[in-house]
């Protein structure tokens, strides 16, 4: 038998290769085989020992997804899939495993198969480390940091509910975590993993400025991010970044928490819930929603909706009552895997306050595997365990909760935050029996679903307590006429006791004047020293209105009689409390099902061995027998008291006072209070400069006008519309003139719609308008922009102003926010075509707003750099003196599937993500790089013809750094050639016109593109340094018609006398280069010659 150790080198995969399975099963290591997707080839008999795994269950399914252990598949798949994709895997690194709360530290090579597409992954246990030992994990993970740098977090056991869960000093393993200062944006800390994920070893990231790990350059929108008022910053930003040394893409989430910036980075790669969510129907998940009116319905339909989407095991909606103990509301659980829950109640101590004051202002927690590595973090000038990383999704677990989950039997786990009315209302919880990761775009999409789950149940309790509050009216102002209010209280409720009781369904009423009973009958069955005791516990009551349905469980005498009374419902008339109205309800038996044992409740184990504090729950149904407590004071009991309250003070006024001078200032004060309600609504609904209505009171009537819809069938239109350039009058003209003028246009506005129709002001210069009739739109739009065009008389000024106006029809089916999304493609398409129009909803629209967010999305996958690739057109001489060879340069963006996108879409969408300088300094660098080429290969001289933006010139360093560029190649600046349009004219800044000076003073030639189309004058023809001019290919089209001759001729005359030459664009025919040749043109370009094509070929056949 041969000594495998004697020649094997696990460095080699040759020496892999020729093994047999069975000399492979000999190995001292896990042996696994894996496919380029990772599904599992071969699985050795000691790695199925060591992890515990049968055959069966592995070979045939992806290691990364369903084998390897969750804390571990971003480090795996990230290195895995970047060998695969660079075609060489050969990787080793140490990283450890939790098997149960059992850390092991292994070392992992990843290595290419000889075979075509497979791949070596081998697993080397170096040592066990002892159970829930992180001091241990710690020391492994920090290898070479100095001692003391992090502080050893301790937990007291003895208080949960004092543990500290935001401030736990480590984060979990599927992802790392920056903390970076807000004013310098310096790292302040860091976690230990960092070179997993960004290739670079903390020590040479703590206290540098983020700037050197993400460039501006290649993170823009961070940047921005970064230099926004974080105060502002309602919710995280979500990016996609390349890595530093453009590997994987990196997730990255931006959270501005307790005064510092939060950076959690994850490898970016799309799972299988990615797709699943982005073809999740949104729509039709609102609409189910709204059309549930019942709060349970409500929760069933988004658990199903929610494990639906996710794939965990279960999925349950936990609704905190007022004590903080809870119940299960909804749920949706793997059939024949778990007991059901729903129904069953958990006290207030399995989610301690500290816990729920953090749920309260994070809308997520997550994590993929409960037996997860912590990872600590790191810092030189904080203590790692006083930084409050709360909001992260990576934020590490603690002990108890993670014990916690393992008597639940849960490994995956994550929850969702339901706030109404900013108080923790539920949590949505997500349970899994494996581990079970969600990515980052997922879990952002599950936060805006849990955001929408939020509305509709706050909107739901709202109706509830309205509903209440106006049964609770009702029931009082039914008593109103049998009340005396002559007679002083509380005389004038002697005999209504029955009255009383039925009001708020009670047992038993009475009324304490001055400490003394007034009712005798139905008054409460209490010994005199029994109602001594319970006025005196009343008296510390802080609320204006205190009600139990356990008297026992707040005043511990009741306990010795809860069949007298056992539910409390009291109302303090007078802040004194000389007055006060109590209800009392006897018990009523009952049970109620818990979800544990109160035998195993937390913190009650008195084992040495273990800690106290340390969760010993057992998960059974205990059926509790309730013997003290009343039923429930409801919602519309609650209510009733709050307005008999108010009756009672109104009674008592109203005694104090002359009756009829009484009733007068009742009357006024109804009155009055009417006033400021409707003035208040008005407030609310109106715009506040304009006086049109406002956002709030749009929303409303368009959800008014759909209600209408739906019964009628009728369509209705919905438009968005911008004054032009309105920015650019506020600036020059001042905010105040440009609040006139808004004014100005809101009358003009309302004056040309028809009283049927409506107009809102929704910010700035952004006005809606809904038209009850679609068939009269389409007219009264296009009269609305021709009213806009006419000039306005503000005061002693007169403004002259064009709008653009985007329309869309809306039906029965229509959703509001779809609606207006259309409305504002509809304006968007009517800017891009030139402003001052009207432009209408189209399917067109939304799919080129679809095919502008994947070109967005194309665009910001790769730097410039790497995707631009230019092809030159040549320009030949028709009557030019000099023939040296020049070309215009005309680029394209070769995106990752290998499609061409051209500049008419890729610019755009540059601009858009402020990208648009990298772009052009992209060209100029491979224009530069060619030149280059073409001189050491012996080539003669060619001019290459580059067009630049407005924003390129304005850049301070755009002229230092071209010349600086052309120096270092050694190229002459006259071989370069910029182009502008006569659009950039527009935009003649300072710093516009010293830069063009500055290339001309070089020795770079200035081209003005687009002679004639409308914009240029002759002054800037005078004043800038520009030496030829470009016939727009308009022009050249239709040279054989005698107008467009003549300005030709007109333009070759003026040009040539001011001494620049002329090129013209667009020659496609031999009668057209006639014409040009006859009118004494210089340069001719178009593919009469030659389409744009490779440099090689071009140089080849006109270089």
């Amino acid at each position: 038998m041969r000594d495998l150790k004697e020649f094997i080198d696990i460095h080699i995969p040759q020496d892999l290769d020729k093994l047999s399975e069975e000399e492979l099963e000999r190995l001292p290591y896990g042996a696994i085989r894996v496919d380029r997707e990772g599904r599992i080839l071969f699985y050795s008999r000691y790695q199925l020992e060591f992890a515990n795994r049968q055959v069966e269950q592995v070979l045939g399914r992806n290691f990364f997804s369903e084998v390897a252990p969750c804390t571990v598949v971003p480090e795996f798949y990230g290195r895995f899939k970047r060998g695969v994709l660079t075609g060489h895997l050969q990787t080793t690194f140490d990283f450890v495993f939790d098997f149960d709360m059992q850390p092991v530290q292994v070392r992992i090579h990843m290595r290419d198969s000889e075979r075509p597409d497979e791949y070596w992954i081998l697993i080397q246990p170096l040592q066990f480390l002892p159970p829930r030992n992180e001091g241990a994990a710690r020391e492994l993970i920090l290898g070479k940091f100095c001692e003391g740098m992090v502080k050893a977090i301790s937990f007291d056991f003895s208080q949960c509910d004092r543990e500290p869960i935001s401030t736990c000093g480590a984060i979990q393993s599927f992802g790392c975590l920056l903390v970076v200062d807000p004013a310098t944006h310096t790292i302040l800390a860091c976690s230990a993993n960092t070179e997993m994920y960004l290739e670079r070893a903390p020590e040479e990231l703590l206290d540098r400025p983020l700037s050197e790990l993400f460039a501006e350059s290649e993170a823009p929108e961070l940047h921005a991010a970064l230099a926004t008022d974080a105060s502002s910053m309602l919710y995280p930003s979500f990016f996609l970044l390349k890595g530093p040394t453009g590997g994987l893409s990196l997730s990255v989430r931006l959270h501005f928490w307790r005064g510092r910036w939060l950076l959690e980075i994850e490898h970016y790669d799309e799972m299988e819930i990615d797709f699943i969510i982005q073809r999740f129907d949104l729509s039709a998940f609102q609409q189910r929603l709204r059309t549930s009116a019942d709060i349970k319905q409500v929760c069933q339909i988004a658990v199903e909706s929610f494990r639906k989407l996710t794939g965990f095991d279960r999925v349950i909606i936990y609704r905190f009552d007022g004590d903080w103990s809870g119940v299960v509301i909804a749920e949706s659980v793997e059939p024949e895997l778990w007991p059901s829950i729903l129904g069953l109640r958990y006290p207030a101590t399995d989610i301690p306050c500290q816990a729920r004051a953090l749920y309260r202002e994070t809308p997520m927690r997550y994590a993929p595997s409960r037996d997860h590595s912590d990872i600590p973090l790191l810092s030189r000038s904080l203590a790692p365990d006083q930084i409050d990383i709360g909001i992260a999704h990576l934020r590490a677990h603690s002990p108890i909760h993670r014990n916690y989950l393992q008597r639940f039997k849960v490994n995956g786990s994550m929850s969702l935050s339901i706030v109404c009315d900013e108080q923790l209302w539920g949590l949505v919880i997500f349970h899994h029996r494996a581990p079970h990761p969600i990515t980052a775009y997922a879990r952002q999409r599950l936060i805006e679903l849990g955001g929408y789950l939020s509305e509709r149940i706050a909107l739901l309790e709202e109706r509830e307590h309205n509903l209440a509050n106006q049964l609770g009216i009702a029931r009082v102002n039914a008593i109103i006429g049998n009340v005396d209010i002559k007679l002083p209280f509380p005389e004038n409720f002697i005999g209504k006791e029955q009255q009383l009781c039925e009001l708020v369904d009670a047992d038993m009423v009475q009324i304490f004047h001055r400490q003394q009973a007034v009712f005798i009958s139905q008054g409460l069955p209490l010994s005199p020293e029994e109602t001594r005791a319970f006025l005196a516990f009343l008296q510390t009551r802080p609320d204006p209105l205190w009600d139990t349905d356990c008297l026992s469980g707040d005043f511990e005498p009741a306990a010795a009689y809860p069949e007298r009374l056992a539910g409390v419902l009291a109302i303090f008339i007078d802040e004194q409390r000389e007055d006060i109205l109590v209800f009392g309800r006897r018990r009523v038996r009952y049970t109620v099902n818990w979800g544990a044992d109160p035998a195993s409740l937390p913190f009650a184990d008195e084992d040495s061995v273990r800690p106290l504090g340390w969760p010993i729950r057992e998960f059974r149904v205990w059926c509790e027998e309730r013997t003290h407590h009343s039923l429930p004071w409801s919602l519309v009991a609650l209510a009733t008291a709050h307005a008999l309250k108010g009756l009672i003070q109104k009674v008592i006024v109203a005694n104090a006072a002359h009756y009829e001078r009484l009733a007068l200032s009742l009357a006024q004060q109804r009155d009055q209070l009417q006033r400021s309600r409707e003035e208040m609504r008005y407030r609310a609904l109106h715009d506040a400069l304009t006086g049109l209505p406002n956002r709030a009171h749009f929303r409303e009537a368009l959800v008014d006008l759909l209600e209408q819809s739906r019964h009628t069938g009728r369509s209705f239109g919905v438009a968005l519309m911008d004054i032009d350039h309105f920015k650019m009058i506020n600036d020059t003209l001042g905010h105040d003139k440009g609040d006139l003028l808004l004014c100005a246009a809101a009358r003009r506005i309302s004056k040309t719609l028809p009283q049927s129709a409506m107009v809102a002001r929704l910010g700035g210069d952004e006005f809606a308008l809904l038209f009850p009739d679609a068939d009269t739109a389409f007219s009264q739009v296009e009269q609305i922009v021709e009213a806009m065009r006419q000039p306005f008389l503000v005061g002693d000024d007169t403004f002259s102003v064009t709008s653009s106006l985007g329309l869309a029809i809306g039906d029965p089916d229509s959703d509001p926010s779809e609606l207006l999304k259309k409305a504002d493609l509809a304006l968007y398409r009517a800017k891009e075509a030139g402003r001052n129009r009207v432009a209408y909803f189209n399917s067109e629209l939304e799919a080129q707003a679809l095919k502008r967010l994947e070109i967005d999305r194309a665009v910001l996958r790769r730097s410039p750099l790497d995707a631009i690739e230019i092809l030159l057109q040549p320009q030949l001489p028709i009557c030019a003196k000099t023939h040296l060879p020049r070309f215009e340069v005309l680029a394209r963006w070769r995106s990752e599937d290998g499609t061409l996108i051209m500049p008419g879409d890729f610019i755009p969408a540059a601009e858009r993500n402020g990208l648009i300088q990298a772009v052009t300094k992209a060209v100029f660098r491979i224009a530069i790089r060619l030149l280059s080429q073409r001189f050491n290969q012996g080539g003669g001289e060619v001019r290459l013809a580059i067009n630049v933006s407005a924003a390129d010139l304005e850049s301070t360093d755009f002229v230092f750094q071209l010349l600086k560029d052309l120096h270092a190649a050694d190229i002459p600046p006259e071989l370069i050639e910029i182009e502008i349009t006569e659009s950039m004219l527009l935009r003649m800044t300072v710093g516009v016109k010293s830069a063009l000076r500055a290339l001309n003073h070089a020795g770079i030639l200035l081209s003005l593109d687009d002679f004639g189309t409308g914009f240029s004058s002759m002054a800037y023809l005078r004043e800038l340094p520009i030496d030829s001019l470009k016939i727009d290919r308009d022009f050249v089209r239709g040279i054989e018609t005698v107008h467009d001759r003549n300005l030709i001729a007109g333009m070759i005359a003026m040009a040539h006398s001011l001494g620049k030459e002329v090129i013209a664009e667009g020659v496609e025919t031999p009668r057209q280069l006639e014409q040009l040749a006859a009118l004494g043109c210089d340069w001719g370009q178009g593919y009469f010659w030659s389409s744009p094509i490779p440099p090689d070929q071009t140089f080849a056949e006109f270089g």
